[in-house]
């Protein structure tokens, strides 16, 4: 079973305490200098993720949509969407399109959408055309469809691969998914002649910052190996309505340092290229995101250390980093004794305290409780888990 049942039911509470998107934000569209050109971000309104509804990932909250979305909608989002694209006619580096969940999932974008998609989004100018989605929800007919929209440009699939080591993704991030799901979705893709990035978390729950640091490390190298022709490293930010934010509430979870980004990209110096960073800030703002606290360094730093963090993202340039590595703060030394006092390993009893903790705070059944952790407990001895 790929669901831990505990963080299914404290991460389902969650959801049902969310507000329903309005009908009227149906579309939204950011645009950011990534690689050298121009990204725009096109986003529509759907149901939302379908893993989400039923007790989804610990720091995700795309939004909830209506259960259901009628045609007449559809056509709306689709006159929108025609309408933004006339608004910015120049030419991109990178053009995502993204709902709010899986592009490829059925249950959230259903064929007769997408094949609305396809004539509205004619005339894009673009390099790289992107989706993400699920890599459960990667088939045939999901990439006879990549292939036949936005011809001409180079296509990706966007894959939340979070972790390489599937019990973080059970127990930590409930991610119902496995590494060996993601390996089959990259060769499913590649058949097709399409290209595969594996957006990877830094900053898992459960688990000091050392060790996610190395896990986020490791799960790069594994991806890479495993086909992948890109990487995105995502810091994790705390969004309202998702299980990081009960748990920063509740003192459980902080969100990792920039320095931490930092010693990520040093270990790849050969690798950089394939390698990009992606929301370590808040590219909406207070008033239109969800995101109320997000990955930082010192008041006296943090401006200097975003810009070249921002500079990285559009460069990939080593010259970027190699300034990130001169740059010299009292609080990136504490960072650095901070960080090895802490344990390079999960520490087994750390993880059921915290799953206790949580349990006292959704009242959760004691059966269900002493079930699970004895099965999250047999499980981690019978791995090795970094």
């Amino acid at each position: 079973m790929k669901y831990n049942q505990l963080l299914k039911q404290f991460t389902y509470e969650v959801y049902l305490k969310r507000p329903i998107v309005s009908p009227d934000r149906r579309t939204n569209y950011r645009i950011e200098r990534v690689n050298g050109g121009l990204l725009c971000d096109l986003w529509f309104l759907t149901a939302g993720c379908m893993h989400d509804a039923q007790g989804g990932c610990v720091m995700c909250n795309y939004g909830r949509g209506e259960c259901s979305i009628e045609r007449r909608e559809w056509e709306r989002i689709i006159e929108e969407l025609k309408s933004i694209i006339r608004k910015i006619p120049f030419p991109f580096e990178d053009f995502l399109l993204t709902p709010s969940g899986s592009m490829l999932d059925e249950r959230e974008v259903p064929p007769t959408m997408r094949d609305m998609l396809i004539p509205a989004l004619h005339g894009i100018q673009t390099k790289r055309f992107i989706i993400e989605t699920r890599a459960d929800t990667v088939t045939d007919a999901g990439m006879e469809f990549l292939r036949e929209i936005v011809p001409g440009a180079e296509k990706y699939v966007e894959i939340g691969l979070e972790s390489s080591n599937n019990w973080i993704l059970k127990h930590c991030i409930n991610k119902a998914s496995t590494f060996e799901e993601f390996c089959t979705a990259v060769n499913k893709i590649h058949e097709y002649g399409i290209c595969v990035t594996a957006n990877v978390g830094l900053g898992f729950p459960f688990m000091s910052e050392r060790a996610s640091i190395i896990n986020t490390i490791q799960t790069i190298r594994d991806a890479l190996d495993a086909g992948a022709d890109s990487i995105v490293v995502f810091p994790y930010h705390i969004k309202k309505g998702t299980l990081l934010d009960v748990m920063y509430q509740k003192q459980m979870y902080q969100c990792v340092s920039f320095w931490a980004l930092v010693k990520v990209l040093n270990c790849f110096p050969h690798e950089r290229d394939k390698i990009q960073i992606s929301w370590y800030k808040d590219y909406f703002g207070q008033e239109r995101s969800y995101i109320y606290r997000s990955p930082s360094t010192c008041p006296a730093c943090e401006g200097k250390i975003m810009k070249y963090l921002d500079d990285y993202r559009e460069t990939q340039s080593a010259a970027c980093v190699d300034r990130l590595n001169r740059y010299s703060c009292q609080c990136r030394e504490q960072w650095e004794k901070t960080l090895q006092e802490q344990p390079d390993h999960i520490e087994i009893k750390h993880v059921e305290q915290l799953y206790r903790k949580l349990a006292e705070c959704f009242n959760l059944d004691q059966d269900l409780l002493e079930r699970e952790l004895s099965e999250m407990k047999r499980e981690f001895e019978g791995q090795k888990v970094g």
